[in-house]
């Protein structure tokens, strides 16, 4: 019996998180791999993709589905640790079913894995000039990532903010192993694998300035009668940041200076009943 119990007990300790997921029952077919660097105008693109039918996954999502995070991180762990088994088709699946597109970290960090589990689906790179992209980078991502006090803040928000600081703090620890001579040298690196994986004609570099032409070519779809989006600079996506941070911080408030408040009052009220009702026995 205690030996049942203890293999029972290791077999559920070596266990994946994404095997307690089901299986997608009917997946749809992934069309798109954006596998450009963050800050290369991925959310524009993004966003003209929805203009035009796609169903597009993006990291910031999901915030919408916070249980996705620590799948993600599963995922990413395995490949870069080798904890557990690397995914394949069936657990990204799992994650990405319900999309044709998949854009932007973390989907970019499996690039290799992503391309091999949908060899039919076209890839797009966005490009940047990589000073720029530096730039960039230091001004929203790195900005971000110095509000420490996310730290403290997140666990009082368990439903979103937690899950999401964990990740986000692993996929920054996760920049030393992607980059070991540096995040220009894996910018280009990264771009130079893609387009060593990818065949010349489910490839397209896109500059995001190029706008629906090149674009609408690619995918062998008509140009829409509308504007191409432009969204998401570095003020924006600090300003994203600073939500995240309100959040924790008015659930921290609800659960310690709400209560505290309400417990500070209710013992000065106690105070001057009992200072009433002496001064009322004294009469």
């Amino acid at each position: 019996m205690h030996r049942y119990q203890s293999n029972r007990a290791a077999a559920m300790a070596n266990s994946r998180l994404i095997d307690q997921v089901p299986d997608h029952p009917d997946p749809m077919e992934m069309q798109i791999l954006i596998l450009g660097m963050p800050r290369t105008g991925i959310i524009s693109l993004r966003t003209a993709l929805g203009k035009i039918g796609y169903r597009c996954f993006h990291g910031q999502m999901m915030d919408e589905f916070p249980e996705l995070y620590p799948l993600w991180e599963e995922a990413l762990r395995a490949k870069y640790y080798h904890e557990g088994e690397p995914f394949g088709p069936r657990e990204y699946n799992k994650l990405l079913g319900n999309y044709n597109v998949s854009s932007n970290f973390p989907g970019t960090l499996v690039a290799e894995d992503l391309i091999k589990a949908y060899p039919n689906a076209k890839v797009i790179l966005t490009m940047r000039n990589v000073d720029a992209w530096l730039e960039s980078m230091k001004n929203s991502v790195d900005k971000a990532y110095q509000w420490r006090s996310f730290e403290w803040l997140a666990p009082w928000e368990p439903e979103v903010i937690g899950p999401w600081w964990k990740y986000h703090s692993f996929q920054h620890q996760l920049r030393r192993r992607i980059a070991p001579r540096g995040e220009r040298q894996a910018f280009l690196d990264h771009y130079a694998a893609v387009k060593s994986l990818v065949p010349p004609e489910r490839l397209l570099h896109y500059n995001i300035g190029d706008g629906w032409e090149p674009l609408c070519r690619f995918l062998d779809l008509p140009k829409p009668d509308c504007p191409f989006p432009h969204v998401n600079n570095s003020e924006q996506f600090v300003a994203g940041r600073a939500r995240r941070w309100n959040r924790a911080f008015f659930a921290m408030t609800r659960k310690v200076v709400w209560p505290a408040a309400l417990f500070i009052s209710v013992c000065c009220l106690a105070y001057f009943i009992v200072v009433d009702m002496k001064a009322m026995e004294g009469l």
